[in-house]
């Protein structure tokens, strides 16, 4: 009986820690993505369980110490294969895990299982800030501090040795008021943590442990010919809101996707884009640390104020170390945001990148819309010279039968500059209508230029090939392109008023200076086939992970980036009045104005109610016999009325079975054009159409006969429960019978005197 009991104890424990460790691993397979570490863990842990924990047996010293060996050689591989970072890290901790659980020997060892469950949980969060890490995380945790309750209970029974003290029902709902008021102390004090110490705080300490890298779609190299398959992720990158010089959201599921430039490519080598010359020069001489709430401006003659579209950019997790920020053409204002970045600018070629600790970046750009500009053509006397680029033959050759079929001149010195823009555009029509766009990338034969094999082998291939191909063209007949990767925007949400830019949003395209000093975006890539793989489809399914994703965005912008601004605005100043400190001040202030008489107030009121509550505990226990005798009569007196009213409802023939007959019997009576007035009783009613030669079928008269007796009885005998219930369903089945040939026989009534038949 004894060890019985003690049992009871240490297996409750025993489940709620497996409950823990199930929960941690599975918070941070969905936070990393990784489906493969999640059924190789519970492998693991399944396998100790079976073996060791369940049967309570542990495994002997010699090997754990081997497997522990193990385990140290292969955390050591997976940090030599990726480095030392939060996924090696877990690897380590979630093998040490499964090996502790080979070797529960004592409380102790149990308490490291859970404190390895908490390490996995930290690392979950350093790997992405997810809507679903965190609604799992808060699951998570509450496994965690069922097992923290319940591993004191059992660390105190095995150390006072009570094999006597089970843990019976009323112990188990004692347990569950502690975890629930623990919980719930644990959410306030949270609470207050987290709105006292913002998520900047202590960042130069851990940020390069920080949420993770968003995989952004674009490099500073674009390499064609690599096989494989190009992601369509549809993880969310950034989100992007767009307003006019009004403030006003100009935003619309109908308006043309938005291009947003990352790397700026301009030299080409046998299929390999690589990036601009410019920004071969050492980052540190790029870059500079720019305060919060700072406005850059290009230097030179560019008018900064003629903008027309402003871009509220927020980058959910950028990548530690150097990375581009995303940046429409033509930038001519970068702002920076509630966080000092340190940045890099170029606003003649529209490069922007950030240097140091990754996570949550938003800043803001506006833009010039030089789409329609007018260009005066005629005071240009010459081009800016082409990047030199070696050019296989046939795609000169092709460029020129293209133009010639045209009728535009392919010589660059013969062409007006004018022409150039129609140049490019009989260009990326011929791309656009001549090839195939597809996401399956195949390796291009050795030796092949990667561009040539695209355009007269293959001749299908995703939006790099086109943009090499509308490049190398372009330049064979003289007119300056560069090659550009960065996103397509097109999802937009209307519920948070803000684009969606996804992984699968990554996009390659060109653009070309049809004038000296005047840029403009050309996209080779067939536009209906394009969008259609790139746009979400409008199905119901679409609109839930749109409102789910506005949820994920509030949980982005409220919880992830909540930052020292953002409580600003939260606890306020005092000076200025807002905010908790200034309620808290507002109130200390009354407080001193008027302390005299506040307080005896407050004195008053404490006295009168401590009275008050003195007598009716005091009358209470005085009288407790006689209230308790009071409250059992007025029960008494309850359900004897609850009962006669039940009982004379039922007489009045609110019992829905006799509800239903009454209806039946109604309807019959319609079916045979005697429908009951409501001032004659049934069986009055009923003798007296039926006692005369009437043409009613004789069954049907039966049956009338006996609704009216039975619902008779139910209303006006003594004993209106003693009809037998198989007795009103055959009498259901004779009246529903009943009906159906009486309008069976009407309708052949109605046929018959249209046909003209007697």
């Amino acid at each position: 009986m004894k060890r019985s009991a003690a049992r009871s104890a240490t297996q409750l424990f025993t489940r709620s820690m497996l409950h823990a460790v199930f929960g941690s691993v599975l918070v941070f397979s969905i936070a990393d993505q990784n489906p493969v570490y999640f059924l190789v863990a519970m492998l693991g842990v399944g396998m100790a369980w079976v073996f060791s924990v369940g049967p309570g047996r542990p495994a002997p010293r010699m090997v754990i110490n081997s497997i522990l060996l193990l385990v140290i050689v292969v955390a050591g591989i997976e940090m030599l294969r990726i480095g030392v970072g939060v996924n090696a890290f877990t690897i380590f901790v979630t093998l040490l895990m499964i090996v502790k659980l080979l070797d529960l020997r004592t409380p102790r060892d149990d308490g490291q299982v859970i404190v390895l469950c908490v390490a996995i949980l930290i690392a979950a969060v350093l790997t992405s800030n997810s809507l679903m890490t965190g609604i799992l995380m808060l699951l998570a945790i509450a496994l965690i501090l069922r097992a923290v309750v319940l591993y004191q209970i059992h660390d105190v029974l095995e150390r006072a040795d009570a094999r006597t003290k089970s843990i019976g029902q009323r112990a188990r709902i004692d347990i569950r008021s502690m975890i629930l008021a623990t919980g719930f102390l644990c959410a306030i004090i949270g609470s207050a943590v987290f709105v006292v110490l913002p998520r900047n705080i202590g960042t130069q300490a851990f940020g390069q442990w920080g949420n993770g890298e968003s995989v952004s779609g674009f490099s500073d190299t674009v390499e064609l010919g690599r096989p494989g398959f190009i992601s369509q992720s549809s993880t969310p990158v950034l989100d992007l809101t767009i307003t006019n010089r009004d403030g006003l959201n100009i935003g619309s599921e109908d308006t043309p996707p938005v291009y947003l430039r990352g790397a700026v490519l301009s030299e080409y080598d046998a299929g390999r884009w690589n990036r601009s010359p410019v920004m071969r020069a050492p980052l540190e001489s790029r870059t500079a640390l720019i305060p919060p709430n700072t406005s850059l401006r290009p230097r030179g003659r560019v008018d900064t104020t003629q903008w027309d579209q402003q871009f509220a950019i927020s980058i959910r997790s950028s990548s530690n170390g150097p990375s581009y920020l995303f940046a429409p053409w033509k930038t001519v204002e970068f702002r920076v945001g509630d966080e000092p970045m340190r940045v890099g600018l170029d606003f003649e070629r529209g490069i922007f990148i950030k240097d140091g600790i990754g996570g949550k970046l938003d800043y803001t750009v506006r833009s010039m819309n030089t789409k329609f500009d007018t260009i005066d053509f005629e005071s240009f006397d010459r081009r800016s010279p082409v990047t030199p680029t070696p050019i296989e033959p046939e795609i000169a050759q092709l460029a020129k039968d293209i133009l010639v079929e045209a009728e535009i001149e392919p010589d660059a010195s013969l062409r007006p500059i004018s022409d150039d823009r129609i140049a490019l555009s009989v260009i990326e029509r011929h791309l656009r209508s001549q090839y195939t766009y597809t996401l399956d990338a195949q390796p291009v034969p050795p030796g092949e230029d990667a561009t040539k094999w695209f355009l007269f082998e293959r001749r299908a291939g995703h939006c790099e090939y086109y943009a090499s191909a509308l490049a190398l063209m372009s330049r064979s007949i003289g007119i300056p392109v560069r090659v550009l990767t960065g996103y397509i925007v097109s999802d937009y949400n209307a519920m948070t008023g803000q684009y969606v830019v996804r992984e699968s949003n990554a996009h390659a395209w060109v653009e070309a200076e049809i004038a000296p000093g005047h840029w403009r975006i050309f996209d080779g890539t067939p536009p209906a086939v394009f969008h259609s793989i790139h746009e979400p489809d409008p199905s119901l399914w679409r609109s839930m992970v749109k409102m789910y994703e506005s949820v994920e965005f509030l949980w982005v912008r409220s919880v992830v980036g909540y930052d020292s601004a953002a409580r600003q605005n939260i606890v306020g100043s005092s000076a200025a009045g807002f905010g908790l400190s200034g309620l808290g001040d507002s109130f200390l202030n009354r407080l001193a104005a008027g302390r005299g008489q506040l307080v005896l107030r407050g004195a008053i009121v404490a006295g009168v109610v401590f009275s008050i509550s003195m007598l009716i505990g005091i009358t209470l226990l005085r009288y407790k016999q006689i209230i308790a005798g009071i409250l059992q009569e007025l029960g008494a007196l309850v359900r004897r009325v609850r009962a006669r009213l039940g009982a004379s409802q039922l007489a009045a023939g609110t019992d829905p079975r006799f509800d239903e007959l009454e209806m039946l019997v109604a309807r019959n009576l319609v079916g045979l054009g005697i429908p009951k007035p409501s001032s004659v009783p049934l069986k009055s009613h009923i003798r007296a159409h039926f006692s005369v030669g009437d043409s009613a079928p004789e069954w049907t008269r039966e049956a009338l006969v006996e609704a009216s007796s039975v619902l008779y009885r139910h209303r006006f005998s003594d004993d209106p429960n003693g009809i037998v219930p198989e007795e009103l369903s055959k009498l259901e089945s004779k009246l529903r019978k009943s009906e159906k040939c009486i309008a069976k026989r009407s309708w052949s009534t109605s046929a018959s005197k249209a046909l003209g038949r007697p």
